[in-house]
């Protein structure tokens, strides 16, 4: 029970952070993303991203998220177990919406959430999760 206290807390907690850094920082007529970096559970890295392929993907898409792009680590520290990927919104309010709208998914939290509270299947160790507004002379606009 403690555990899902602070994964819950952690959630909220980065929520907050991002919200109040995307809102002082987004432009009424820019796209806002968002910059997920995941350390994986040692060696969990493949298996993670294959659930992304084979499911949460097309979850987030059935939503409105953008799936920008999926990438894993080549350089630096904890290269064999970093996965990154990029979403994008129309705007910090429609993001909101869309992860309120996939959190009441029943597949969701099936699939991911259960999986994430399991220390028998879990397969992400911390997240690093940031807001980010493209310039104006940024081609992402």
């Amino acid at each position: 029970m403690l555990k899902w206290k602070i994964l819950a807390l952690v959630g909220f907690s980065f929520g907050v952070l991002g919200t109040g850094w995307g809102v002082a920082a987004q432009r009424p007529d820019s796209r806002v993303f968002e910059l997920l970096m995941y350390k994986t559970v040692a060696g969990k890295r493949t298996e993670l991203s294959d659930r992304f392929r084979d499911h949460t993907a097309a979850m987030f898409e059935q939503v409105g998220m953008e799936n920008i792009g999926y990438f894993t680590s080549a350089t630096g520290p904890d290269t064999e177990d970093t996965f990154i990927y990029i979403l994008g919104y129309p705007s910090l309010d429609a993001r909101n919406e869309m992860w309120r709208t996939l959190g009441q998914n029943e597949e969701f939290q099936r699939l991911i959430v259960a999986a994430e509270n399991s220390e028998g299947r879990k397969l992400v160790d911390t997240i690093d999760a940031r807001m980010i507004v493209p310039t104006e002379y940024s081609a992402l606009r």
